[in-house]
């Protein structure tokens, strides 16, 4: 059970930081590539969402 929640953590943490890039380097050069919004959008959003599975395994486990 803990190996399964341990992998868990470990693809939600690489899956952030990947998402969390995608949103940096949207940002970062959206001015001269307009497409690289839509990137950044979707890297925000990405990284809101892994944060947000982090946190409720935590609670999980908490309890």
């Amino acid at each position: 059970m803990q190996t399964i929640i341990k992998k868990e953590i470990l693809l939600n943490i690489v899956g952030s930081i990947f998402c969390f890039i995608m949103f940096s380097i949207g940002m970062l050069y959206a001015e001269q590539v307009p497409f690289l919004t839509l990137l950044g959008i979707v890297g925000l959003s990405g990284f809101s969402y892994f944060v947000f599975r982090m946190v409720t395994l935590a609670i999980a486990n908490q309890k």
